[in-house]
């Protein structure tokens, strides 16, 4: 039996479940950066003899590479908001960075963001420094002559009236800030903002009247009685007095009503403007001035110039040849001959691009960002290389399957479906990933009973069953009955997999659908759940001056379904205007339960539901309102199948951002998790507590969807723009109970360690390659101390080892003794881990691949146990305590009872 003793000095007694006492469990990242996610600004600059790179993604906050891209690492993970809208960086000072937060390309999937943020240190050290309501932002523009100058273009909230729209200016770096320019209505902000480099005075900014609501878009105007305010600026005083271009007669500009507006100065020469203006067919294009604004000429309306122009509005100018001009749409185009004619050079990157930056000193190197990335191209667009290391991939959903290890298996924004291991020798690379289905990734399960098909889908409900092995698939998406109108499948449509009948398959649309074959044939078990409202079906109107039918607007569709674990009988199905149905009959008969949660909004969007693993009756859901403005979340609980409903989330809770999900645990009924726009929260009392989890540095990204391994005890977590996260062996946290955080210290019981080998060798893929994480293959330990405490050094006699004095350091650092081991425990409080060794200390071979080189020679750095028991104890102050664990031996590794086996032995 080896020991292992911890010197614990508790403190005064005190008991809170907050951040800190959870978040000392820690999560790693996945990843992937093989799919990576959309990237919504950029910005660099030369440093030296290096080339320094900002990238803003769209909802995985910013990043920085000082080496042209090789590595990037995060720089904005402690801001309380990851959606990025705008990044520049001081002309002057290269140190000074601007950050404008929440997305402006205005999808339905777009977040929101807390204001401008200025770092003074290169990205270190962040200041919000005001503009707290706008939630999203276009672009930032530094006086390059006065620096504490700057301008900042709002377009305001996306889904309600606003007053905080328009451009703002500071002439004191931020300190305050002056409205400059304002829209004629609510609904009206800044769209793009361009300066005159030569005269920064002269400003261009284009106004934008659009909302967003779940069931419509609208870029321009609501009616004929409430006209577009969309329209194109000039000031020559710094914002002082602006000048409507619109107003001149004969200037060449196409008549109102408009959409979005987009706006860029050539750099050399600024009487050249050029405009992207969304107007009424055939006069939306690009259009150009030759004089400073007085006059325009309308050029190139392709259709990547005018397609989709609330994703896609920006212009970027050639810094060195006025004629060349670049835009961004759902495929990059340029113009050589000054926008008269474009010309696709997409190449082999993803689509949907949305900003570039162009190296002043050499202009063919290009870097833009798209929905799939960050690329580089060192011959202006002809050919493009991929960045390979930013894992900012926007999950929807997540589940795992029962292999050893097990896999991860989820469906991204405009990125398909992937699979990729939990765990794999040397770290998971992006080569480890398997994309399996095509479109924008939702919902994505292996089948439980034949692990090499699986159930994938697309937007609008196109499931299919795939063959893992071969990559085939099969087309099973339920269809109308003959001479019936549409089925209505949301984007994001809901499909669940039985855990109590096999081959049994849910999916929703306006009903429910249930197969019983593996999808191969389906039955409806249910009416029309929604509220069938036919104001909320106009889908093909959608878009307002550019009508937009992607069925990102499917409305009065079933959005969230779940059948009770516990009776087969009982199925739960959520939609999105509002109304949470329930069969207790396999569907023969269905109850609206959502009137009896008092006081939630009508039509409120049902985010998720989940039944209760302990109790028939019992039934949580989450409830959204952000597409009626309302950020808030909300989150309920019901013991009697929806009869009456207890609220999780009240007045003063810490919990942030509107609910996307919530999952019970499967052994300990008061653990729950709580899945929001900015984060995950953690109750451990059945949802009278909430903290925030920040284990592993995991940032307030959006938490869309969490799965519970039922054999590994790990949560996996699904992030919208940081990829895949996984806190290995939430046992601790079961152990929570109010008796355990009572105590000055204890220990928490986990899962047993499995013996790992970490092989030496394996092919070298550089530096500029995400790895994932694996679990320590080490034993973790892990306790639970209510308060900071003082440590105290003292000598001990190791058991096992009566002649020999061992001086426990303060630095945590482990003590090796014949037949023991001792180490100080740290002194933050909450749930601590410690990694035992079990072995003599010694460099241990990791982040290599187990299929090659020379295993044997890897495993011997250090030897490992044999599988058994092994005791911790800790004392602290008067109080003691011990703690088992295992370990256990991996099914596929040979050992000897004192060492790994050589190579060749079996």
């Amino acid at each position: 039996m080896n020991a292992l003793l911890l010197l614990l000095i508790a403190q005064q007694p005190a008991v809170t479940v907050d951040s800190e006492a959870i978040s000392g469990l820690g999560a790693r990242n996945i990843g992937s950066a093989a799919m990576s996610g959309r990237i919504a600004a950029l910005a660099a600059v030369e440093e030296g003899a290096r080339l320094t790179i900002y990238v803003g993604a769209a909802s995985g906050g910013v990043w920085k590479s000082v080496n042209g891209g090789t590595t990037f690492k995060p720089v904005f993970d402690k801001q309380p908001v990851q959606s990025i809208g705008a990044v520049t960086i001081d002309p002057k000072n290269p140190k000074v960075v601007w950050v404008g937060t929440g997305e402006s390309w205005m999808r339905n999937s777009v977040s929101i963001g807390d204001g401008i943020y200025r770092s003074d240190d290169g990205g270190e050290n962040w200041t919000n420094m005001g503009l707290r309501e706008s939630e999203h932002i276009v672009k930032i523009l530094v006086d390059p002559t006065a620096t504490n100058t700057v301008y900042v273009c709002v377009p305001g909230k996306l889904w309600s009236d606003s007053e905080d729209r328009g451009v703002y200016k500071t002439t004191d770096g931020g300190k305050t800030w002056t409205r400059v320019l304002r829209g004629t209505n609510l609904s009206t902000g800044c769209s793009m903002l361009a300066m005159d480099p030569s005269n920064a005075k002269t400003l261009y900014a284009g106004m934008w009247d659009f909302r967003r609501r779940g069931w419509t878009f609208r870029s321009g105007g609501d009616s004929a009685t409430a006209p577009s305010a969309s329209s194109l600026f000039k000031s020559t005083d710094g914002g002082a007095t602006w000048t409507d271009l619109t107003a001149t007669a004969g200037s060449g500009l196409p008549p109102k009503p408009w959409g979005r507006v987009a706006v860029a100065v050539a750099p050399s020469k600024p009487d050249i403007v050029y405009a992207f203006i969304e107007a009424v067919p055939p006069l939306n294009a690009l259009y150009r001035s030759d004089n400073g604004g007085k006059t325009w000429q309308m050029l190139d309306r392709s259709q990547n110039m005018i397609w989709r122009p609330f994703y896609f509005a920006n212009l970027i100018v050639d810094p060195t040849n006025p004629d060349r001009v670049y835009k961004p749409d759902g495929g990059l185009i340029v113009s050589t001959d000054g926008g008269k004619s474009f010309s696709g050079i997409s190449g082999g990157a993803h689509g949907d691009f949305h900003d570039v930056w162009i190296d002043p000193k050499n202009t063919d190197n290009v870097i833009t960002g798209d929905d799939g990335g960050l690329w580089f191209s060192y011959d202006a667009g002809n050919k493009w290389v991929k960045n390979e290391n930013l894992p900012v991939s926007q999950f929807y959903h997540v589940s795992v399957d029962m292999e050893r290890p097990y896999n991860v298996y989820g469906g991204l924004q405009d990125n398909s479906s992937w699979v990729g291991p939990s765990e794999y020798p040397g770290g998971i690379t992006n080569h480890q990933w398997e994309n399996m289905y095509g479109g924008d990734g939702f919902w994505m399960f292996a089948d439980p009973t034949d692990p090499d098909y699986l159930y994938a889908e697309a937007q609008g409900g196109a499931i299919g069953r795939v063959n893992r092995r071969t990559h085939e698939s099969r087309n099973i998406q339920p269809l109308p009955r003959y001479q019936e109108k549409k089925l209505r499948f949301n984007w994001n449509t809901p499909i669940h997999i039985s855990a109590t009948q096999k081959g049994t398959v849910y999916i929703g649309a306006q009903v429910l659908f249930r197969s019983k074959d593996f999808g191969q044939t389906w039955e409806r078990i249910s009416p029309d759940l929604t509220t069938n409202d036919p104001q909320k079906q106009k889908q093909e109107q959608s878009g307002g001056i550019t009508v937009d039918n992607s069925a990102a607007e499917m409305h009065t569709t079933i959005y969230a379904i779940a059948e009770s674990p516990r009776d087969g009988l009982v199925v739960w199905a959520g939609t999105d205007d509002g109304n949470l149905q329930v069969t207790r009959d396999g569907g023969k008969t269905w109850t609206n339960v959502a009137p009896n949660v008092a006081g939630l909004r009508k039509n409120a969007w049902v985010t998720s539901v989940e039944p209760g693993h302990f109790a028939n009756g019992t039934i949580y859901a989450t409830f959204d309102l952000h597409t009626f403005g309302d950020m808030r979340p909300y989150a309920y609980k019901s013991a009697d199948f929806g009869a009456t409903w207890t609220p999780l989330i009240t007045s003063g809770s810490p919990v942030r951002g509107y609910a996307h999900v919530i999952k019970e645990d499967l052994v300990n009924p008061n653990l729950l998790f709580l899945g929001t726009e900015f984060g995950l929260w953690v109750s451990v009392d059945g949802g009278k507590q909430w903290a925030h989890y920040k284990g592993g540095d995991l940032p307030a990204v959006a938490v869309r969807d969490l799965a519970i391994h039922p054999r590994d005890h790990d949560l996996v977590i699904a992030t919208h723009g940081r990829g895949i996260w996984i806190v290995d062996d939430i046992t601790p946290l079961r152990a929570l109970t109010p008796d355990v955080l009572a105590r000055p210290v204890a220990f928490l019981a986990g899962r047993p360690t499995v013996q790992r080998l970490q092989a030496g060798g394996g092919w070298a893929n550089g530096d500029a390659m995400y790895v994932g994480p694996n679990p320590p293959s080490d034993a973790v330990i892990t306790y639970y101390q209510r308060r900071r405490r003082g440590v105290r050094r003292e000598r001990e006699t190791p058991r096992h080892a009566a002649d020999e004095q061992t001086t426990r350091p303060e630095s945590g650092d482990v003590v090796h003794a014949p037949g023991g081991a001792a180490r100080t425990a740290g002194r933050e409080c909450g749930i601590r881990c410690g990694v035992w060794p079990a072995g003599p200390a010694r460099h241990l071979h990791d982040q290599t691949d187990e299929g090659h080189g020379d295993i044997y020679d890897a495993a011997r750095g250090r030897p490992r146990p044999a599988q058994h028991a092994h005791r911790a104890g800790a004392s602290g102050g008067a109080r003691t305590g011990t703690q088992g664990f295992r370990h256990a031996e991996r099914h596929d590794v040979c050992r000897r009872a004192d060492q790994r086996c050589p190579p060749g032995a079996r």
